[in-house]
């Protein structure tokens, strides 16, 4: 799992391994600069230097997201437009 930094073990499998999966991910997340895009909504900027910038870097969290978990899990989270939208489908149907 180069792309993502997790192992294949590591990756999200279900709400057996949620929680220790969000953790590792946020760790990676933060490490990249990139949580911001799960934590909240990121406003597309108008500024094109910006968009291309914004773009690129929704493009990597996303990628991350979908690096970190396993083949069926990937379905739940494909056709979110956002990392927010995937992360926030994760949290609803493994957290709690």
């Amino acid at each position: 799992m180069a792309t993502s930094g997790l192992r294949d073990h590591d990756r999200l499998d279900g709400a057996s391994n949620y929680v220790i999966w969000k953790v590792r991910m946020s760790c990676l997340l933060d490490e990249n600069f990139l949580k911001v895009y799960v934590d909240k909504v990121v406003a597309e900027p108008i500024d094109p230097d910006q968009l291309k910038k914004y773009k690129g870097e929704m493009a990597k969290t996303k990628r991350m997201i979908l690096d970190g978990v396993k083949d069926h899990i990937v379905c739940h989270i494909a056709g979110k437009n956002t990392a927010k939208e995937m992360w926030d489908a994760l949290s609803t149907l493994y957290q709690g």
